[in-house]
């Protein structure tokens, strides 16, 4: 392939007019306007963060707005809607809105949000002021004298109805400041926002009206965001529109598949920037951004495309595999949960029901749950709520369904590794457990390098008996096995397996090296937990002991013969170590030896 038909690689940008102006890669979603205009006029459309919202809504405004109509062929040449265009084409003014923009400080946020407006309205009639009939200049003045932003948006709507124009509205992250708002400051400066006679609830209610009646100038609506809560709470309701979130019929609007993975990997490679194989790519890819499914209806899982293009974006500047596989912008920030599953009561901070339910995710790999559509703010406390926002937030996946609820799961690699970072955090903030991480960071480095392991698990065992805080947390081998699971997994240098099957048996924790980024790591690892219930005071018998050392002891030898194992270690040392446990205290651990 020649050098001058690369495409640029689109990491970051969500303007499709630049995107086809300096010949970006592009995935093609144009497929899917069709079914939007038929699936209802007014929608609501949740998907996690940097998931490719905030560029389809591009795409959207340069099909439907009557300023681009001439260039179609410009914009969208080899495109599936350039050869199967809808009757609607380049037939609205388009007003479109991104809330990420308004200041989310309670001081300022009524009057970041009216200056916003203002903008976008004026944007607006400088842009269709010859479709409406009316002289920008002095429409200008009239907004800037405006004192609020349902005023605002009226007398856009007005202009539209008295002209006949209509208008398609678009908002990207429509709950974003209010999200904000509710994670810092907490219910009561929400429910201010969102309840009553506020200025975003008054707003809501004007688009509202725009869409009813004789001759309504909002004729199309479509509403992106992160979760259902802010709708459910300014709307009263879904009642401004279809939420079309987990219709499958829109499962893969946004991500990229499979194939779209490897036709762009293929691009690259094919362009001389890429001197792996598809197939190794693939597989990284898979294990760290796929397996999101949003419909219960389909099995077609989706990488998510921030991060694939991160990936392709970090490799081409960097001549190989990017040394942080993970995009920290992916990332749903501590503080947006913390409210959730924290309760603060006078001095004293400890964690709640909603944390025992991260614990459970990472103790069993999944969890069964309704899923709700949508909840307001005061009941998001509520478990099964909670469990619907973490999916909302791509935080779980469907894997199936059972007995009539949905069995999620956690979808790749890096989601695990945020829950990884959830449940630590929420700990050292509770006082509950802490360590100090630099010290954590070197004793792994050396267990990773030397194979010296025994001050690796002295420091964080002698923690663990150290911490009330902990001895009630500690029930048995599955709680030890999901605690140990986190604080090994907050280090990048191996891939924590649990339970993962070997020479038919489950083995509690494996320690996979992560040599694509670690090349020179010699040693992996097999843990095998065993827990002894102490009753009251009495000491635990050594033969007790003994006795699940040898069960340990077996179940290790079994599962180093298998050869998925043997693949998996890539030519490191396999330790094999036991470790037997009583409450929150290790009481024996040993290298079992071949």
């Amino acid at each position: 392939m020649s050098k001058k038909v690369i495409k640029k690689i689109p990491y970051g940008i969500s303007d499709y007019e630049k995107i086809v102006r300096d010949n970006c890669y592009y995935v093609d979603k144009t497929g899917f306007i069709e079914p939007l205009e038929k699936a209802g006029d007014y929608l609501f459309f949740i998907r996690p963060r940097r998931f490719g919202k905030s560029l389809f809504l591009s795409v959207l405004q340069g099909y439907y707005d009557v300023r681009f109509k001439d260039r179609f062929d410009e914009l969208f040449k080899g495109t599936y809607i350039h050869d199967h265009p809808t009757a609607e084409r380049g037939n609205y003014l388009v007003l479109p809105f991104n809330f990420s923009a308004v200041d989310p400080d309670i001081r300022r946020v009524e009057t970041s949000f009216l200056y916003y407006v203002k903008e976008q309205a004026d944007l607006f009639i400088y842009a269709y002021a010859g479709q409406l009939g009316i002289r920008y200049e002095e429409n200008e003045e009239f907004i800037k004298q405006l004192e609020s932003p349902p005023d605002v948006l009226r007398y856009l709507i007005k202009l539209c109805k008295k002209s006949s124009r209509k208008i398609y509205i678009l908002i990207d992250e429509y709950d974003n400041f209010a999200n904000t708002i509710l994670s810092i400051h907490g219910e009561y400066e929400y429910e201010k926002l969102t309840h009553g006679d506020s200025f975003f609830r008054a707003f809501f209610n004007v688009l509202k009206e725009g869409t009813g009646g004789m001759g309504a100038p909002i004729s199309r609506l479509l509403l992106t965001g992160v979760s259902p809560v802010t709708l459910d709470d300014v709307t009263s309701g879904f009642n401004i529109g279809k939420n079309i979130s987990i219709d499958p019929n829109f499962n893969s609007m946004l991500g990229f598949s499979e194939t779209d993975v490897i036709q762009v990997i293929e691009h690259y490679r094919a362009a001389g920037l890429i001197q792996h194989e598809t197939a190794h790519l693939l597989e990284i890819m898979k294990q760290w951004y796929n397996n999101y499914i949003f419909s219960k209806k389909t099995k077609n899982t989706l990488f998510n495309s921030d991060m694939v293009l991160y990936f392709i974006d970090e490799y081409s500047r960097y001549s190989g595999i990017p040394d942080d596989l993970i995009d920290r912008n992916v990332r749903i920030d501590y503080g947006k949960l913390r409210h959730l599953i924290i309760t603060d009561r006078e001095d004293k901070k400890s964690v709640n029901g909603n944390f025992s339910k991260l614990r459970q995710i990472i103790e069993d790999g999944r969890i069964v749950s309704k899923l709700e559509k949508g909840f307001p703010a005061e009941k998001i406390i509520l478990p099964q709520n909670f469990i619907s926002l973490l999916f909302y937030f791509g935080l779980l996946t469907i894997e199936g369904e059972k007995e009539g609820e949905l069995v999620l799961t956690i979808p790749n690699e890096t989601v695990k590794r945020l829950y990884y970072d959830y449940i630590s955090e929420g700990y050292d903030e509770t006082g509950t457990f802490s360590m100090d991480l630099y010290r954590y960071d070197r004793l792994m480095h050396a267990m990773g390098y030397k194979g010296e392991w025994q001050p690796l698990f002295e420091y964080i065992t002698g923690l663990m008996r150290e911490s009330i805080g902990l001895r009630d947390l500690i029930t048995g081998e599955k709680s030890i096995r999901a605690f140990l699971n986190v604080y090994l997994g907050l280090s990048n240098l191996y891939i924590i397996h649990v339970e993962r099957e070997f020479n038919r048996g489950y083995a509690d924790l494996m320690l996979a090296p992560f040599k694509i980024r670690y090349k020179g790591i010699e040693y992996s690892y097999i843990l095998e937990i065993k827990y002894i219930k102490k009753e009251g005071r009495k000491e635990i018998p050594p033969k007790e002991i003994e006795a699940k050392i040898k069960e340990a002891e077996e179940q290790l030898k079994k599962y180093s013969l298998d050869a998925k194992l043997k693949k998996m270690i890539d030519q490191t040392v396999l330790v094999k170590l036991a470790l037997i446990f009583s409450g929150s205290e290790l009481l024996h651990i040993v290298e079992v030896k071949d």
